[in-house]
């Protein structure tokens, strides 16, 4: 909410008189629901409440015809002091960010690790998607012409943040990749990871290959080059899943 508040209270001090469409218009305009969570449908409640804490003030009343009346909007000197301190407060303080991924990969045993591996490569390349597009926008005309400089600059902090992100995916794949086990080479005697104990041995936890249950084949004869007769192991056996390149197990044609 705090953001919200922020950016209407901004919006209005800057805009102002200004009526609370006008307001939602610019804030889709900066696709401010995208990056700064606010929900268009909260804008008008938002103008209401903040009028009712007396940090907005009714400016002035209009009705066209059968319309809904519409009101204008100008900030308090209340208002202001609430919009320097929520500006300064974000500039000058680390936020937390939620990102439901991390509540995904705390989970990541429980994924085959050819499939955590490919979607963080996925992950990988759907960013590079976005830094690209992000990009070119920022190469545009529309942007060079029509926005103050220091959006560009925002999107560079995003196109960084991407790279960042991108990297570390591709870095943990190739480790999820090479077996790294995921539990420390002293969990058995530690308590904490006591409750892991039954799960230590899937291979997936500790990056083993394990052996295949099915019965080595038979040895081919020295008298001949031949295979034996019968169906092979190849095709006994079911077909392997591999994952795909959105993360969702296929099976093979092979």
């Amino acid at each position: 909410m705090s953001a919200t508040r922020m950016m209407i209270l901004g919006l209005v001090r800057w805009m102002q008189p200004v009526h609370g469409y006008d307001v939602r218009r610019e804030l889709l305009r900066w696709s401010a629901d995208k990056w700064a969570n606010v929900q268009p449908g909260s804008i008008y409640h938002a103008l209401r409440k903040l009028t009712e804490e007396g940090l907005l003030r009714e400016v002035a009343t209009e009705q066209v015809g059968a319309r809904p009346a519409r009101v204008t909007y100008g900030i308090t000197p209340k208002g202001e002091d609430e919009f320097q301190g929520l500006l300064r407060g974000n500039w000058w303080n680390l936020g937390e960010v939620v990102d439901p991924f991390f509540a995904a990969f705390s989970f990541l045993p429980a994924l085959p690790r050819e499939e955590a591996s490919a979607a963080l490569r996925n992950r990988a390349r759907l960013l590079r998607a976005v830094n690209d597009s992000l990009r070119a926008a920022m190469e545009s005309g529309w942007m060079k012409e029509d926005k103050p400089v220091h959006v560009a600059w925002m999107w560079q902090l995003s196109i960084a943040r991407a790279e960042g992100e991108i990297s570390w995916c591709e870095r943990i794949a190739d480790l999820i990749d090479a077996g790294v086990p995921y539990l420390p080479e002293d969990y058995a005697e530690n308590i904490d990871w006591a409750q892991y104990a039954p799960m230590a041995s899937e291979a997936s936890w500790t990056g083993e290959r394990r052996p295949s249950s099915e019965p080595p084949s038979e040895p081919l004869s020295e008298a001949s080059s031949e295979p034996p007769s019968g169906p092979s192991s190849a095709g006994s056996s079911a077909a392997p899943v591999r994952p795909s390149g959105d993360g969702e197990g296929r099976t093979s044609d092979t």
